[in-house]
Parts: C-alpha cells; structure tokens; sequence
C-alpha cells in the first residue's frame, strides 16, 4: 500500500514538472510572437513615420508656394465666408490673418450692391470671373483698386468646395492710366491751344500798332485818349495770356545740368519772402544733408516751384505754414523713373483749404481753377516741365486738411 502511494506521488510529480514545461515553452512561443507583433508594428510606425515626413514636405512646400506669390489668394466657402488668406493680400489690405478669416468676404468691397451681384454670379450661378475689375476696402478704409480672377476648388465632400479667388493690386495700372490720359489730352490741347495763340497773336500786333499812333493824336486832355491807353493796356494782358498758352503748347526744350535743388528753394523762398510776410506765412524746412544734385532745366523747375508756393500762397487765410520737405528715396513702383534705382523726393505741404476729391484728378487739366482770376494753366505748366525733366508730379490733399504736393527726380 505505501508503495503504490508513493508511486502514485512520484506520478504526480512528474506530471506537475510536465505541465511546468510545457508552460515554460507556451510562454516562450507566446514572447516569441509578441516579438514578432512588436517588429511588425514598428515596421509599420516607420513606414508612417515616413509618409508622415513626406507629407509634411509636400505641405510646407505648397504653403511656401501660397505665400510666397505677389498674387493676393482669398478662398471663400458656399456662403462667402473667408476660410484662408495669403501674406500678400493682408499684406495689401492692411489686416492680421485672424481678423479676416471667418468674416464674410462682402465687407471688404467698397461697393455693397457690387459686392452682392459678384457673389451671387459666384456663389449661386457658378459664374467665373476672368481679369474683373472692382474697388476693395484696406483697413484705413480707403479704396484699392484689383483685377482678380476667380476659380472654383472642388472637393468630395460637398461641404469643403470654396471659391479661389486671386487679384493684384492696380494701383501702380491706375496711376500710368490717369498720366497717360493727361499727356493725351495736353498734346491734344497743347497743338489747338497753339495754332489759335499764333492766328490771335498776329492780329493783336496789328491792333495795338494802330491804337498807340491813335493815341498819339490826342491832346494830354483827351478822355479819348485814356479809352486808347485802355486799349492797350488790354493788349497786353492778352498777349501775356498768349505767352502762356505757348508755355503750355510748346515747353522749350530743357537745358539740364547738375542742379542743387536746395539751392533753388533757397532762391524762390527769397522771391516770394515779402509777400509771405505780409500773410504771415511762415515756411519750415526739413532738408536731409545727403541730397545729391539733380539733373534738370533749372529755370523751368524754378518755375514750377514758384508755381507751388503761389498756389500755396493762396490757398492760406491769414495766418499759415507752408513746410518743404527734401530726401532721396528708392524707386518705387508706382514712380516711373526709367532704371534709376534712387530718386530725390521734394514735398511741398501747405495748411491751406485743401482740395475737394472729385477735383483732384483734375486740377493738372489745362484751364481747371477754382480761382475766380485764374487761368487754369499753371498746374498743367507745372506737371509737364516736370515730366520733360524726367520727373513725377503727384498731389494728396483733403478738404481743410491742406495739400501736399510730392515731386520724384531721377538721380543720374
């Protein structure tokens, strides 16, 4: 009996060191294939890693190309709402990327009625634009003229297709437009203004010819006499207005030479110094001390900055500062100054009454005043003695806000 118990009990021992290394190998097949699971997997988070890499490349690559271009880029979704803007357009806005996405894109048009017609053809008629012209708003508010073309941007899901919507700043196209259809117009004018000048002028020779031997055949009594002296008297004037119009008509060709615009000041300043007075206009000076020469007529830039300062003489009651500022700058865009890479800029500012909007783009048009004497002519003298020197004349001005007149000489 105790044998068979202790048989018994040596089975079991057995059997319980069996089962210890079957589990011993169980669990080292088990680590094996975990192992195996843990290769796998990071295989797989290498691959990923991988394409994660790659798409960030691709990423970066694009958003470099979207920020990169001169083109403004504005996406808008189905209900005109800006999801994404590039650096360029906030850059010609004038606005921070957050303060433009997720606003409806209608309140940067400057016109409203415009604005519902364009995202309606848009957004509803899936109309695209090619080369459109319209007025954007910057965050000063004030008008930016674009030409923008438009795309749609499709998507599976219908709720991710939007609108691209890719314009350029026409600012610089808008200013060559207006001098262009200024010099059309001078050279039209300027070729009648001369022909009638030179069939009055002739005439007129005659008549004051006569009138003054008239003249001579009165007594010193004679009212008529005076009537004669009044005649030519008006003769005179006349053929002033006449000298004018050829001034205009036909500019003499510039004599240039290096010239101290800082010395010319200087002279016009001394000019017109009594009358400044008397107004009590005072002149302030903010000259830079490394103003190089420029390369213009002398006499005919010194008449145009005579030209300013009278009108800015007279656009000041009573008490008034008329301040000239001189520095060079570097050619912009908007400044056609052939392949100088710096100009010299001379601005002209005066305190006065300022100039109403709708007459701004006139106020260079031969015979526009708002002077009850004037003629009109000297602002159109002014503009053209400037471009003949290779210069660019532009004005700023708000009513009671003064006015600012900007000259840009090349620098040779």
């Amino acid at each position: 009996m105790k044998k068979k118990y202790k048989m018994s009990k040596q089975f079991e021992s057995k059997k319980e060191s069996l089962s210890i290394i079957n589990k011993a190998y169980s669990d080292k097949s088990d680590l094996s294939s975990k192992n195996e699971k843990i290769k796998s997997l990071e295989k797989k988070y290498e691959v990923l890693s991988k394409r994660i890499k790659a798409l960030e490349k691709v990423y970066k690559f694009h958003k470099g190309i979207v920020q990169s271009i001169s083109s403004g880029l504005i996406t808008i979704d189905s209900k005109g709402i800006i999801t994404f803007i590039n650096s360029a357009a906030l850059s010609m806005l004038d606005y921070e990327y957050q303060e433009l996405v997720g606003t409806n894109i209608r309140e940067l048009f400057a016109d409203g009625h415009e604005a519902d017609k364009i995202l309606d053809e848009l957004l509803n008629a899936k109309r695209m634009y090619e080369s459109r012209e319209t007025n954007l708003l910057n965050r000063s508010k004030k008008p930016l003229p674009i030409g923008f073309t438009t795309t749609i941007l499709t998507s599976e899901d219908p709720d991710y297709n939007s609108v691209i919507i890719s314009f350029r700043d026409l600012t610089n196209l808008h200013h060559y437009r207006v001098q262009i259809e200024r010099i059309d117009r001078l050279t039209t004018l300027g070729e009648v203004s001369a022909g009638i000048a030179h069939e009055i002028r002739n005439p007129l020779a005659g008549i004051k010819a006569s009138a003054q031997v008239l003249e001579e055949s009165f007594s010193p009594g004679d009212h008529r006499s005076q009537l004669v002296s009044r005649i030519v008297k008006e003769i005179d004037r006349s053929n002033e207005l006449l000298k004018k119009f050829f001034n205009f008509a036909k500019p003499g060709k510039p004599k240039q030479d290096f010239v101290s615009l800082e010395t010319l000041i200087e002279g016009v300043f001394l000019l017109l110094s009594s009358k400044m007075r008397k107004k009590e206009i005072i002149c302030e000076k903010n000259i830079e001390s490394d103003i190089t020469d420029v390369y213009v007529d002398e006499n005919q830039i010194e008449q145009v900055l005579i030209n300013l300062f009278l009108n800015a003489l007279d656009a000041m009651e009573g008490v008034g500062v008329i301040t000239i500022h001189l520095r060079m700058v570097k050619n912009r865009d908007e400044v056609l100054l052939d392949k100088a890479s710096q100009a010299v800029l001379l601005i002209i500012e005066d305190t006065g009454c300022g100039i109403e909007s709708e007459n701004l783009e006139k106020i260079f048009n031969p015979f526009f005043t708002t002077k009850s004497s004037g003629v009109g002519l000297g602002l159109s003298i002014s503009s053209r003695l400037v471009e003949e020197n290779g210069g660019q004349i532009f004005v700023e001005s708000e009513p009671n806000q003064g006015t600012r007149f900007k000259i840009y000489f090349p620098v040779v």
